[in-house]
């Protein structure tokens, strides 16, 4: 599980002194538990962990604009670090024709409730497509 593989590159990172990435690692894995809390006992599936960092890169990246805005280069350069770590465990993103493939079947079986698109789009991509890029091309291609 991805839990698992952080904290491994969190003990690396402490053993070569890299206070700045150990951080981060604690950081996410303790975004985890918090998740891991609210759901039955073992019960977190890695779609979970991924939607944990995929709404940490979100945070991560309305901060980087808000200080940006305000001229902290310090904290931007800091927020592009952490974002880059965050990347690196996420799944790579689908390409724009696979996800429209993907919803054209759904639309095929599940007709224009765009609840249900959404749900089973969603389940079919494992998580590994931001929700808003989804829900985007489902309303373009539903009207």
């Amino acid at each position: 599980m991805l839990k698992d593989k952080l904290k491994q590159k969190s003990v690396e990172a402490l053993k070569a002194h890299d206070q700045k990435l150990v951080d981060v690692l604690r950081f996410l894995v303790s975004l985890i538990d918090k998740k891991e809390l609210q759901l039955p006992a073992g019960k977190i599936t890695e779609a979970d962990e991924i939607a944990v960092l995929r709404k940490e890169l979100k945070n991560k990246e309305e901060s980087r604009e808000m200080f940006e805005k305000a001229g902290r280069s310090d904290l931007v350069e800091q927020m592009d670090y952490e974002m880059e770590i965050v990347k690196s465990y996420l799944p790579a993103e689908l390409s724009q024709g696979d996800i429209e493939k993907i919803i054209d079947e759904v639309i095929a079986e599940k007709g224009n409730n765009f609840g249900l698109i959404m749900k089973e789009v969603v389940l079919k991509t494992g998580g590994s497509v931001d929700g808003g890029v989804i829900s985007g091309i489902v309303r373009k291609k539903m009207s």
